[in-house]
């Protein structure tokens, strides 16, 4: 990852903050963010939705963390982040942003998923469904992988999302079973191809390479 995209930063406060989703449809969902004021030796460039690994503690250590957030305002030595509550009282700790991925310029579909949800979620305790490898067992032909997330806001509202990832690579996937529940969904560059992370609480869990990915939003 470029230095361009990696601070090192102190966090200054963090505080709770309520904000609403700025969607364009009926969707309208009230969430829970943490505005984080922090000081840095550069200037910290983050734009909306862009994608931030935080890590927080000291490297081999118990103590040492790494999550995602999504950033939804952005400005000098602040950010108005969402992620899990359970990281709250972690971020004190937080010394490094990190910038792993824009869903806007890399995922086709991402504006609509914006436009209806305010943001592109990390899928935190989301539900996961459908989910179909293709061409697993063809020789020299790609493999894709489908799925569907089912997209759940604070105020309990749902929303299926299906994803299409293209020419998946050096996979490590668990297979799907009764409960598939997603812990974090995330994304980050490695040369010209997508590296695709997607923890689990339980169930279907995987880690890959791929070439494209595609995303709507399903019924």
């Amino acid at each position: 990852m470029s230095g361009e995209r990696t601070w090192n930063v102190s966090i200054q406060s963090v505080e709770r903050e309520e904000f609403y989703v700025d969607s364009q449809t009926d969707w309208q969902v009230q969430a829970q963010g943490l505005r984080v004021h922090f000081n840095s030796d550069h200037e910290v460039k983050l734009h909306a939705h862009d994608q931030i690994l935080i890590t927080v503690g000291e490297v081999g250590t118990a103590g040492w963390s790494a999550f995602i957030g999504t950033a939804i305002e952005c400005g000098p030595g602040l950010i108005l982040l969402y992620t899990s509550p359970h990281y709250e009282t972690r971020l004190m700790e937080a010394w490094q942003f990190e910038t792993t991925f824009s869903p806007l310029t890399s995922i086709e579909g991402a504006q609509s998923v914006i436009k209806t949800l305010g943001y592109f979620p990390p899928f935190h305790y989301d539900e996961i469904t459908n989910v179909h490898l293709e061409n697993a067992e063809q020789d020299n032909t790609p493999e894709n992988l489908s799925l569907t997330m089912i997209h759940t806001s604070t105020d309990k509202l749902q929303q299926n999302v299906d994803f299409h990832f293209e020419d998946i690579q050096l996979k490590s996937i668990s297979p799907a079973e009764e409960s598939n529940i997603c812990l974090q969904l995330s994304f980050a560059y490695e040369d010209e191809q997508i590296c695709v992370q997607l923890d689990a609480v339980s169930g279907f869990a995987a880690t890959f390479l791929c070439r494209k990915v595609v995303v709507q939003l399903g019924r």
